[in-house]
């Protein structure tokens, strides 16, 4: 299917997954506001006039433990919670956004509306390392989405 214009099966999953992200917020139940300020592929810098905390969704390196006319793809996912180091108690504001993260996306349906075959799993979490002349403070907790493509049908 040479030239296809459909979204591939990762560029769903991530929609999927910035989705749930996305809701996070005080009026739906969370700890933050921090589903208002969600990056994609990078750690975020928070300067002065932003807000206390972000978001930052970083790709791991996949791995491709079966090819064949189905491949077996297993991505890794990196939920970053990024807070201003200068807050009241930044730590603790890290640890409710983690916890908001882990209910955002440990939702019922684990498949991602049946985007993946099986269910997404949690991986470890971690302190993020602060470089010198850091404003911010933070921590991350990774998921891995097992999914199949078929073979020239990303």
């Amino acid at each position: 299917m040479a030239g296809s214009t459909e979204p591939s099966r990762r560029q769903l999953i991530l929609a999927a997954l910035l989705e749930r992200i996305g809701a996070i917020r005080k009026a739906n139940g969370y700890n933050s506001e921090a589903g208002r300020q969600v990056f994609l592929g990078e750690s975020p810098v928070l300067g002065q006039d932003d807000p206390e905390s972000a978001i930052a969704i970083v790709l791991g390196d996949d791995a491709v433990p079966y090819v064949g006319e189905n491949v077996t793809v297993k991505l890794v996912i990196e939920f970053q919670a990024h807070t201003k180091a200068d807050i009241n108690a930044p730590w603790l504001a890290v640890e409710a956004l983690l916890a908001d993260i882990k209910r955002a996306i440990e939702l019922e349906d684990r498949t991602l509306g049946k985007l993946l075959p099986n269910k997404i799993e949690r991986g470890p979490s971690r302190t993020l390392p602060r470089e010198p002349g850091s404003t911010t403070v933070g921590a991350s907790v990774t998921y891995i989405a097992t999914y199949l493509e078929r073979w020239g049908q990303p």
